[in-house]
């Protein structure tokens, strides 16, 4: 099976922005929807959710609800000593790049507890189909940890194949959500779900951008990436969308996840 390239090539947006780390961790989103989102609903985060403190930073009236099974205390240990060897390290190397690399997510973990409290909260839960004692589904996320009816959804997600799992729930959900910004994994293995996926979301949202992770490979059997990063934004927020003329990774906006590699030049036929 093929990838439905023609399915992905993105709609024009005047707008967008990068929001996050220069490389990897950064997404392109439409600025204007940033303001009018209640809810920054961030599933995985490892330990760098600088993304979701640019997005409060600009819409200070937004709570952020982080969802990792895998961040906990124990973690965050491990991760501050790691990170504190790796930029002294560097430091003592004089290679400025990875200092500040190792610095930035140093302070993140630092500071983890701090930004995830208050009106923020983290969630030790592993997004899933359904709902269970470790596992948690988006349609439970939004219902349940988002507020009210009426509280407009920003959905990030980077959950390492599950994505393919919630669509049923995004879908439940579109009229809360305004934008998608999601990292798609294994596109070689899960070429049918990745296009089950992009005809779902299509009834509902505009692709608006799209990246391909160079961390992952370039797989020739279906002349693609094997993972790539897409924002959505929701149809009613774009009722006159017309075809990008961009040509994809887009200069000054897109820059490569790994950068001692060259970024992947995308094709939609």
């Amino acid at each position: 099976m093929s990838i439905n390239k023609r399915a992905l090539r993105p709609h024009h947006c005047p707008d967008l922005i990068r929001m996050g780390n220069k490389f990897d961790g950064g997404y392109i989103i439409p600025q204007s929807h940033i303001k009018n989102s209640q809810v920054l609903l961030s599933l995985g985060i490892n330990d760098d959710w600088r993304f979701d403190k640019e997005f409060q930073a600009f819409n200070p009236d937004c709570r952020v609800v982080g969802v990792d099974y895998t961040v906990g205390l124990g973690f965050i240990v491990r991760k501050t000593l790691q990170n504190s060897i790796k930029s002294l390290l560097n430091t003592l190397l004089f290679r400025h790049d990875k200092r500040q690399k190792y610095w930035t997510r140093l302070l993140n973990c630092v500071f983890f507890y701090s930004f995830f409290r208050g009106k923020n909260s983290h969630l030790q839960r592993r997004v899933s189909k359904t709902s269970g004692q470790l596992d948690i589904s988006l349609d439970e996320l939004i219902q349940q940890h988002c507020g009210t009816p009426e509280d407009t959804v920003f959905l990030k997600m980077d959950i390492e194949g599950a994505e393919y799992q919630v669509i049923d729930d995004l879908c439940k959900h579109a009229d809360r959500i305004n934008v998608v910004a999601a990292e798609f994994h294994h596109l070689d293995t899960h070429t049918e779900h990745f296009n089950q996926f992009i005809a779902a979301m299509s009834e509902r949202f505009h692709i608006v951008h799209i990246h391909g992770n160079n961390y992952g490979r370039y797989v020739d059997t279906i002349d693609f990436p094997e993972t790539v990063e897409i924002t959505f934004i929701n149809k009613t927020l774009m009722p006159d969308a017309r075809p990008s003329t961009h040509s994809y990774p887009v200069a000054g906006l897109d820059f490569p996840n790994n950068p001692k590699k060259p970024d992947y030049s995308l094709a939609f036929e």
